[in-house]
């Protein structure tokens, strides 16, 4: 059986797919180095450089561009005193729109980057669900332990004279301009055509002694790596492996990481009225076998309460019977309790539609217009136009808070500029409602103390 390597880099760009396994005295192994079909998905990528071929470190790193990856601006007002759950979200929100990748399909990693003015700046990744599934998967049957996933821009951060650099990366024909010892993305702009281009979108470094990161001139540059070359390859390569093995808490590059047994995908919340149903009906014969239960104590309870002759006799078995007997009545508090939630969950139903009707009544704006509300397989669509591009977004995040008390989760609208202005508007939306079941939606209403 061949030997496990210590480290192994993956490389996926538009042009080609590379693999470099490391040993412990940074020996480089080139296994791979192909170019890609132009049909070729990220996921065939990964495969063509592990089918087949000596298996992979325990630690792996797949750096692709198919990661997106940006920089995301929220206002600090907006995010003040929300915890790292609640900010991942709102990334998200934005990564949505950014990258085209749906809500529901989105993973995301993020470092921050600094503040810029009222906003704070967010170095932000993100990937589909399917491909960090697929590829989690096909490394862990290679029996991978720790795999990150990312895009390369910023991997190999750190100066290789111990100065504190600026560089700009190119990847595909998209600029990373980094600064701080080549660790703190500035911005990210596209190349087309640029001198900033090594070779067309061939990969590339460039180290510069310049304070200017808005405007690069060739000249400011003190190296360049061309990645297409193999001897700069390997020596990013190995400032990658070697980040990984000793410092990647430094890194400020976003990184998707993931162990053993770990998966891009969380277990989805499965709720309807059907069983809500099968719930209520195991509730009562739970509470009848209870009940029973109780009164059989309460007679036993009877029995034993004889004169005081007798009492002695019986103190220890009554005892024991009080002592279950509190037992049962603390099941018949958490059985109330669960009947309760799905009382109110099944008698909210008749009513929520009116509530939501009220709502979009009560949240119109001048310039947001509700022209159709109707029932899909995922939910109740609403959909109308909207003024601005902002309107929509602040719409649905309204929505969110009130509709969550009845049951429905609210989706990020989607819209479509219709290009009949300047601004690229107006727009068209959609925001769908899907249902969260009973116990979401009463756990909610609780934390309210609107459930007693």
């Amino acid at each position: 059986m061949a030997k496990r390597p210590d480290i192994s880099v993956i490389l996926v760009t538009n042009d080609g797919v590379v693999r470099a396994d490391f040993g412990k005295k940074s020996d480089l192994v080139f296994h791979v180095r192909d170019l890609v079909d132009v049909e070729s998905s990220f996921t065939d990528a990964v495969n063509h450089v592990v089918k087949g071929k000596p298996p992979l470190a325990y630690k792996t790193i797949v750096a692709s561009t198919e990661v997106w990856s940006q920089i995301v601006l929220l206002p600090r007002m907006s995010i003040g005193g929300i915890d790292s759950t609640e900010l991942e979200e709102a990334l998200k929100f934005e990564a949505e729109t950014l990258s085209g990748i749906e809500i529901d399909e989105i993973v995301v990693a993020s470092s921050a980057v600094g503040r810029q003015e009222d906003f704070e700046q967010y170095w932000v990744s993100a990937i589909r669900k399917t491909d960090l599934d697929a590829v989690n998967l096909m490394l862990e049957s290679q029996g991978c332990r720790d795999i990150v996933v990312a895009n390369p821009a910023g991997l190999s951060g750190g100066s290789r004279t111990g100065e504190a650099d600026r560089s700009l990366e190119v990847w595909d024909g998209l600029g990373y301009l980094l600064g701080q010892d080549s660790n703190r993305l500035i911005k990210v702009r596209q190349f087309p055509n640029s001198a900033a281009e090594t070779k067309g979108n061939t990969p590339a470094i460039k180290r510069f002694l310049g304070t200017n990161l808005e405007e690069v001139d060739t000249d400011q540059f003190s190296t360049v790596e061309d990645l297409a070359q193999e001897t700069d390859f390997e020596q990013w390569a190995l400032r990658v492996a070697n980040n990984f093995a000793t410092r990647l808490d430094q890194i400020t590059a976003p990184l998707i990481r993931l162990t053993k047994g770990t998966t891009g995908t969380p277990i989805r919340h499965l709720a309807s009225v059907a069983i809500a149903a099968a719930v209520l009906g195991f509730c009562f014969w739970h509470w009848s076998y209870v009940n029973a239960s109780n009164q059989a104590l309460l007679a036993e309870i009877a029995t034993l309460k004889q004169p005081a002759e007798k009492k002695k006799l019986y103190d220890s078995q009554l005892i024991s019977v009080l002592e279950q007997q509190s037992e049962i009545q603390q099941l018949d508090y958490s059985l109330g309790d669960d009947l309760i939630r799905v009382q109110f969950f099944l008698d909210n139903q008749s009513n929520r539609v009116a509530e939501l009707l009220k709502l979009l009544v009560e949240r119109r704006t001048p310039n947001l217009v509700v022209e159709k509300i109707a029932g899909t397989e995922e939910g109740i669509m609403i959909s109308g136009i909207s003024l601005n591009g902002e309107a929509a977004q602040a719409f649905a995040k309204g929505l969110r808070e009130e509709v969550a008390p009845m049951g429905w989760a609210v989706n990020p609208a989607k819209q479509e500029g219709q290009q009949k202005l300047i601004t690229g508007g107006p727009w068209t939306y959609e925001i769908t409602l899907t249902d969260t079941g009973p116990f979401d939606s009463v756990a909610l209403l609780r934390k309210a103390g609107t459930v007693e």
